[in-house]
């Protein structure tokens, strides 16, 4: 048995070793090995919003980005959500919801695999089902979807739909934006009738950034790709000589958007490093003084 002490604290999607004392009461005895671990979106206080990355959902093989069509399409927050993701080690995928209230849903699909050729996308209609089955054909058994997205995006309803059955609370949104009230307020887990494991997270009202430089670099492959052909490799891509990524920005093979949006998430995470680094000082320095102090006690007595 290992150490309980080392344990980490058991999240949604953790299994388990349990010691079962009834029928339906049993004793964590440990947490197993995690293949992924899903951190929630923080940003250092540069930036608005104070916290700590944690550790909030294990075990998540893929992290669906639930996006209202209508009220909240935003080509810029679904990178960001994809650069959360692939920095956990989670496959992303999208579901644009809503679409009975566009009159062309396909134009929107389009857009996003302009920029994102590799990114599923499933556009739904969780009131009629339209596109649901389409969805569960892509979900096998046994593996675990988590949702993520903004408050008023629709997942709890999507929950509902997926599962045949009204397991998860729903609220009203404003019509005006689309946005409401938060209905879950808490990481729920069901399992779908198809046999996938499915986790509900809270709707977010910020996405920020906890991720590496590298980790951001990465989840842009194309200006990864081309940030490997600069004459310097440590370029920036705001000045150097000899910058691919800024001559494929005058060529028009690079959508200027999506390189503006890459340099302010690369910041952020750079920003968020420097903020970790910092903290792990201080604990260093602190835990050196306690040490010192706790020395200092021994050879008083």
């Amino acid at each position: 048995m290992q150490d309980l002490g080392m344990q980490p604290s058991p999240v949604v999607g953790d299994w388990c070793a349990v010691q079962v004392y009834a029928s339906d009461r049993g004793l964590i005895e440990a947490v197993l090995p995690r293949y992924t671990v899903f951190h929630k979106p923080v940003v250092h206080e540069s930036y608005g919003i104070e916290g700590e990355s944690l550790e909030v959902v294990a075990n998540v093989n893929l992290g669906a980005i639930v996006m209202d069509t209508v009220h909240d399409f935003n080509l810029r927050r679904i990178e960001r959500f994809v650069s959360l993701l692939y920095a956990d080690g989670i496959q992303p995928l999208l579901i644009l919801t809503k679409i009975d209230l566009l009159p062309d849903p396909e134009d929107y699909r389009q857009r996003v695999l302009a920029r994102f050729n590799d990114l599923p996308v499933f556009l739904v209609d969780s009131i009629s089902a339209h596109g649901i089955e389409t969805l569960l054909n892509y979900l096998q058994p046994g593996i675990t979807l988590m949702l993520l997205g903004l408050s008023g995006a629709g997942k709890s309803t999507l929950v509902n739909c997926l599962s045949n059955a009204m397991v998860a609370k729903t609220g009203e949104v404003r019509s005006h934006d689309g946005r409401g009230r938060h209905t879950t307020t808490s990481r729920q887990l069901y399992v779908l009738p198809n046999g996938t494991i499915l986790i509900d997270t809270p709707g977010l009202r910020a996405v920020g950034m906890n991720s590496s430089c590298g980790d951001v670099s990465e989840s842009f492959s194309d200006i990864h790709a081309l940030a490997l052909q600069c004459k310097f490799s440590d370029c920036t891509h705001t000045g150097e000589p000899g910058c691919a990524v800024q001559q494929a920005l005058m060529d028009g093979e690079l959508e200027q958007d999506r390189f503006l949006n890459f340099l302010e998430l690369r910041g952020e995470a750079q920003s968020y490093e420097q903020v970790m680094a910092g903290r792990k000082q201080k604990d260093k320095a602190l835990g050196k003084l306690l040490y010192q102090y706790r020395r200092g006690m021994r050879e008083y007595d």
